[in-house]
């Protein structure tokens, strides 16, 4: 993950530990982030004034980051954040399963969790109060309710691609020897990778999104255009 990671050191790095943490707490930070989007849309639909105003919403988001890098501290203290035996790779000991999936469940089994829930109440909602309110009000719903679908699909496949890394952890609690060396440091950039593609994926599913990036790059373009096509002087008119 780092290049301190890569170097075979005599004694053990104190580091180690520490990046160890903030890989997990960010891990985490990423996918709570995807709620607080999900409950911002939902107080938004159900009109409710619980993210209305930007003090408020500034300090949900210092509580999750607050969450984010606590759950990990007892994982952090005792000790079982270290460098992988099969691999030279910082990571929370495979040796502790129950940490494992105390780390996993709570960054990616509860954000599923609660988004399917945010998602299916907001379903329900919609279906009940259409029929009840005018057509732009409605309109302004289904796109706040389609975001929320985005931001759920956008999180299934972040938890999809980290599967891999769920069957090696169960794989290397059973024989440590079944895999070869440097499969840790493979399949944490394969789960990675997504980060990097959902830029792409949000780019091409969110119209508003692609429609101003056009715009900007036809501005641009309009604007190089007329810096090229101003009429230059025949005679230059520096004196010397």
């Amino acid at each position: 993950m780092f290049i301190w990671d890569t170097q075979v050191l005599p004694v053990v790095d104190p580091l180690c530990s520490i990046r160890a943490y903030f890989y997990h707490s960010t891990i985490a930070w990423i996918h709570h982030s995807l709620i607080l989007q999900a409950i911002e849309r939902y107080c938004k639909i159900r009109r409710l004034k619980l993210l209305q105003t930007r003090t408020r919403q500034l300090c949900f988001i210092l509580l999750q980051w607050l969450f984010d890098f606590t759950f990990v501290l007892p994982v952090f203290l005792t000790g079982n954040m270290k460098k992988l035996t099969i691999d030279n790779f910082c990571f929370v000991s495979l040796n502790t399963i129950p940490l494992v999936f105390y780390l996993a469940g709570i960054s990616f089994l509860l954000s599923d969790i609660i988004l399917s829930v945010i998602y299916k109440l907001l379903v329900r909602y919609v279906r009940e109060v259409s029929l009840r309110v005018n057509g732009n009000y409605r309109l302004k719903m289904q796109r706040d309710l389609t975001m929320v679908h985005r931001i759920v699909l956008i999180n299934v496949q972040l938890v999809v691609v980290g599967f891999p890394v769920l069957i090696f952890i169960i794989l290397t609690a059973i024989r440590t020897d079944l895999l070869p060396n440097n499969t840790a440091r493979i399949l944490i950039m394969i789960m990675n990778s997504p980060l990097s593609v959902m830029l792409l994926i949000l780019f091409w599913i969110t119209p508003s999104l692609r429609r101003c990036l056009i715009d900007n790059w036809n501005q641009l373009k309009q604007l190089l255009g007329i810096n090229k096509n101003r009429v230059q002087p025949l005679f230059s008119n520096h004196r010397y």
